[in-house]
């Protein structure tokens, strides 16, 4: 008789697991809390809008693992990822002689031949001297000329080790830093320089960053109706109580409606805290294992908000930057960096507000009515155990305050604003205390330091952000989902 699993959490890391576990045969029951499926990467419909419940592009498209886990069960383009002319604009407010803000604006532009020209237009916008345009194409050019191996050999130590060697100009060290704080929504002194060095590699490498048609949620939609074409079966709107563990083993789940799924396979992609000391219990592992789960550091959060207008005011597919009141990314010293991520740390709102603001419409146009555009804004905020020195509302407001500096006109052409604070993503994703990577991507979580998919207690896997694997946001989840089930493959059925 074959194992029976149960997936807790249709997010990438879920529904991937889910459709694996399927097309191996594997009869499946994948669980999810929400009313709808997909889980940061979930959406809803207003006013003729399609709209994302969290802030996405895909460095990769279908040529990294998002697309690895379709070519795995023979579906492979089963997914439309789009890409756009220009992958975002780095976007700066500067405040003129006579006193307006004088908007600077970088295209990144998706076609390689274009890239020289690229490099020179920041190297220009940041004012940088000739010797530190030199050493910041160094460092680009030793970055992409690394051997794997080279690259794994500085897992254990931070990014600004790595970029130290070659600049420690502040504004190369501001733009660079906030780029890679994209990926992994750290402070780029906590990052390790191996996972970020192979990350922006893959990434320049595949040069395929994109968006799916129909919005993120086509992703993990098209993993579970996939899923269920093999069998799978989907149970919406209600979460897990606890997972049932018997004689040492998980033997399945305990529903929030009292009802018991037998299993033994089960498959948790919340954070390894949240399953470790809620859904199991700290008796059922070993002390040194628990010890462990309480000192895993998740990344930080943001707040978000979703602007419908009624004009395109974009033209790329994204834009990015951030703004204070007399310091931007492009001036930054080393101190201003430092105290920008002091501030958030302490529950204050940052001098400079980074932000992040994909826009789907240029993928997709049919995410919005004919001649409408929509937003979707982020600003980085500390996770829900950090006390707040500034309330809430006052972290959103300061990164609509940095929008409306750098796109003009946002209010004029403005239908809403839906803005998503700390808490609700907190409860949406339902992982505690609302971090966007649950196991952060330190140098003491990544690599051969990384928590296993495997955990003490037989039967009982992770997949997700929790564990395993490498890789930025959504596709650190699909790799984690991949590397999940070939060990239950091995495990399990040797």
């Amino acid at each position: 008789m074959l194992e029976r699993a149960v997936v807790i959490g249709s997010g990438i890391g879920g529904s991937a697991a889910t459709l694996l576990l399927a097309d191996a045969g594997i009869p499946v029951v994948l669980v999810e809390k929400n009313r709808r499926i997909g889980g940061s990467c979930s959406g809803y419909d207003k006013q003729g809008f399609h709209i994302d419940i969290g802030t996405h592009m895909f460095c990769r498209g279908d040529k990294g693992p998002l697309g690895d886990v379709l070519r795995r069960v023979g579906e492979g383009g089963a997914i439309d990822f789009r890409r756009t002319d220009d992958i975002a604009e780095l976007r700066f407010a500067r405040k003129a002689s006579e006193g307006k803000d004088e908007i600077v604006s970088v295209a990144v532009p998706a076609r390689l031949r274009r890239m020289p020209r690229f490099a020179w237009n920041l190297a220009r916008a940041m004012q940088l001297p000739p010797v530190e345009a030199l050493r910041a194409a160094r460092l680009f050019a030793r970055i992409l000329t690394m051997s794997d191996a080279e690259v794994e050999s500085w897992d254990g130590r931070t990014l600004d080790e790595f970029v130290s060697q070659y600049t420690s100009h502040g504004p190369t060290l501001g733009v660079f830093g906030f780029l890679l704080g994209l990926y992994f929504i750290l402070p780029f002194w906590h990052v390790s320089a191996g996972e970020a060095l192979h990350c922006f590699r893959a990434m320049a490498f595949d040069n395929n960053l994109s968006y799916p048609r129909g919005g993120s949620i086509a992703i993990p939609a098209t993993y579970v109706k996939l899923a269920e074409a093999r069998g799978a079966e989907l149970r919406c709107g209600v979460g897990v109580r606890r997972i049932v563990v018997t004689d040492g083993r998980a033997s399945g789940v305990e529903l929030a409606d009292g009802t018991l799924i037998p299993a033994t396979i089960v498959i948790s992609t919340s954070s390894l805290r949240t399953t470790v000391l809620r859904l199991v219990g700290p008796s059922y592992f070993p002390a040194h294992y628990v010890d462990r789960v309480k000192r895993i550091r998740g990344s930080y959060i943001a707040v978000q908000a979703k602007i419908g207008l009624d004009k395109k005011l974009v033209s790329a597919g994204a834009i990015c930057g951030g703004v204070g009141e007399n310091v931007d990314l492009m001036s930054m010293s080393q101190r201003d960096i430092e105290r920008m991520f002091s501030a958030i740390t302490e529950g204050r709102v940052p001098p400079v507000v980074p932000f992040y603001c994909p826009v789907p419409t240029n993928f997709d146009a049919s995410l919005a009515p004919p001649g409408h555009q929509l937003l979707t804004a982020c600003a980085v905020a500390p996770t829900s155990d950090v006390a707040l020195s500034d309330p809430a509302p006052a972290w959103e407001e300061a990164m609509m305050r940095a929008l409306r500096r750098v796109v003009p006109g946002l209010d004029e052409h403005t239908v809403f604003v839906d803005r998503f604070s700390v808490d609700f993503i907190e409860k949406w994703i339902g992982k505690e205390f609302g971090p966007a990577v649950s196991t952060a991507q330190t140098p003491d979580q990544v690599g051969k330091n990384r928590p296993s998919v495997v955990s003490p207690i037989p039967g009982l896997y992770f997949a997700g952000c929790n564990a395993g694997a490498r890789g930025v946001g959504t596709e650190l989840a699909a790799a984690s989902a991949m590397e999940c089930v070939d060990r239950i493959r091995t495990l399990e059925f040797a």
